[in-house]
């Protein structure tokens, strides 16, 4: 498995980067390129590589039915919501950056990927890729956005056999942004994945 993480932001002015780490050994490749990240990842699904890819970014919003937590911090937020102004850019930013990347792995893979959310799905490659919000905010964080993307994928790779445990966010309903862009693409064909979440990983 290769383990991308994406640290999105403003590509025009230097603020996104990527980072992939390679399940079996201590390889290490990162950038700033949005097109040779995938480019990266197209090699690897051409090499019948299953990739798990993050998104520093929130990839769903909850459902509620009370109006006054319409707006209200997802279950394990903390005081970095969604719905802040950094949560809201980020969200904005990120969708149309997966987007982007999905789109143009389609173009350049021999095949169209195929996600899932679903842990086990993808263990049983059912599915060639496996997607999931990366957490990186506070002391965690690094001095760059290539340094937040590793972060990221090293505590995905770090929990490899518990990802489900370490999850940090959970929704009894939601919508999922990242599942629309996922349809768009045609890496989904199931409309019912816009009501799933994925995991959450929360760097400590």
């Amino acid at each position: 498995m290769d383990i991308y993480c994406v640290d999105v932001g403003s590509i025009k002015n230097n603020n996104f980067g990527w980072a992939k780490l390679t399940l079996e050994n201590e390889k290490v490749e990162s950038g700033s390129d949005i097109g040779e990240l995938a480019e990266s990842i197209s090699n690897s699904l051409d090499s019948s590589v299953q990739v798990s890819i993050g998104f520093e970014c929130p990839l769903f919003v909850p459902v509620r039915d009370e109006p006054v937590k319409v707006n209200s911090a997802r279950k394990g937020e903390g005081n970095r919501p969604w719905s802040s102004g950094a949560g809201i850019s980020a969200m904005g930013t990120g969708l149309v950056e997966a987007l982007w990347i999905m789109r143009k792995v389609n173009e350049l893979t021999k095949v169209t990927p195929s996600a899932t959310f679903c842990w086990e799905t993808f263990q049983r490659k059912e599915c060639n890729v496996f997607l999931w919000e990366a957490f990186v905010s506070g002391d965690a964080k690094g001095k760059t956005h290539i340094d937040d993307a590793l972060i990221a994928a090293n505590h995905f790779k770090n929990n490899i056999h518990q990802l489900e445990s370490v999850n940090s966010i959970s929704e009894d309903d939601a919508l999922s942004l990242i599942g629309a862009a996922g349809l768009k693409s045609g890496w989904f064909q199931d409309l019912s994945v816009l009501s799933m979440t994925c995991l959450v990983l929360k760097t400590p």
